[in-house]
């Protein structure tokens, strides 16, 4: 029941801070609000069990790119004063046209017949996916960290051989 609750506050709170990313034209506003969407998605993730992803959704999405739209407000001229109204009605018609598109998706799910198979539920969590990743899977997790290390020091290299000429 509780669970349920949450759901749905976190799913209406996307909802909602998504339809004022899509309306609003300052970019400082539209940009605070998507850092409350990508939160509550995570919520959302965190609701469904799925505490590993929500915690990537934080530090990726919702750090990363709020951040990056943040930089990019700053470094824009005059974000603070947009130019006219408020609103951009242009979404709105983009909002009917993504509801139509996905009423007809949902009754096309709804009315399909699917075949019904069993399966094996399993609650995965944070702590059997760092088993896997260090029992079963750690020469392939070993050979990306190191793949990304040689990424990193060659991109510094690129910055540093740039930075010389």
């Amino acid at each position: 029941m509780t669970q349920s609750v949450f759901f749905a506050i976190f799913s209406g709170l996307t909802l909602v801070t998504a339809g004022i990313v899509a309306l609003n034209q300052n970019l400082i506003r539209a940009a605070f609000a998507l850092f409350f969407c990508l939160f509550a998605v995570a919520g959302v993730y965190v609701t469904l069990g799925g505490d590993f992803v929500a915690m990537v959704q934080l530090m990726v999405y919702a750090g990363g790119v709020a951040i990056l739209l943040t930089f990019g407000a700053m470094l824009t001229a005059d974000v603070s004063q947009p130019s006219g109204s408020n609103l951009n009605f242009q979404g709105v018609w983009a909002m009917i046209g993504g509801v139509s598109f996905f009423s007809v998706l949902y009754y096309v799910l709804e009315e399909t017949q699917w075949p019904l198979k069993g399966t094996n539920y399993l609650d995965p969590t944070t702590k059997e996916l760092g088993k896997l990743l260090l029992k079963d899977y750690l020469l392939p997790f070993e050979v990306i960290s190191f793949l990304l290390l040689i990424a990193m020091v060659g991109a510094v290299y690129l910055v540093l051989k740039g930075e010389q000429e």
